[in-house]
């Protein structure tokens, strides 16, 4: 056996311990305009299909009580839809607005009730009064009993 201080072995676990250390500092990732709201996106696709769940049960009951996180994404989502459908509507004629308005409320809500009711009643509203933006607003509650996460209630305007 060869002594730790003048051989082979002094080095391998000299080398294995900087490979280690350089592995270390390449795996961890510099927070340079990381956003933390994305922390809940275990996978785009996921992370897609929750905004739009969330998003549909915002206009099939009009409000939601959901976590902080969760609240600012769904509110800058949900701006960005009902904007989009009232642009739609005023740049085109009824018939073009409503067959393209369709067609993307098909595309993001899940249900054909739900979508329905967001061409039929909702849009409307939002169209006749001229609003372009500002459609959803949250409120604080408090802290949820079970773990303590702060709870949002989250409301169509």
């Amino acid at each position: 056996m060869k002594l730790l201080f003048h051989g082979t072995i002094f080095e391998n676990l000299l080398l294995d311990k900087l490979k280690y250390l350089i592995l270390i500092i390449y795996l961890k990732r510099m927070r340079h305009k990381y956003n933390k709201l994305k922390d809940l996106n275990p996978g785009a696709q996921k992370f897609d299909l929750r905004i739009r769940n969330l998003l549909t049960s915002l206009i099939k009951n009009g409000q939601i009580k959901t976590t902080s996180k969760k609240a600012k994404i769904l509110k800058s989502e949900a701006d960005k839809f009902l904007s989009h459908l009232v642009g739609l509507t005023s740049r085109y004629d009824e018939a073009d607005a409503k067959r393209l308005s369709i067609s993307y409320v098909k595309s993001t809500i899940l249900g054909n009730e739900e979508g329905k009711k967001m061409i039929n009643e909702i849009l409307p509203k939002y169209v006749d009064s001229g609003q372009k933006f500002g459609f959803v607003s949250t409120y604080k509650l408090g802290y949820r009993k079970g773990d303590s996460a702060e709870e949002v209630l989250v409301k169509l305007v």
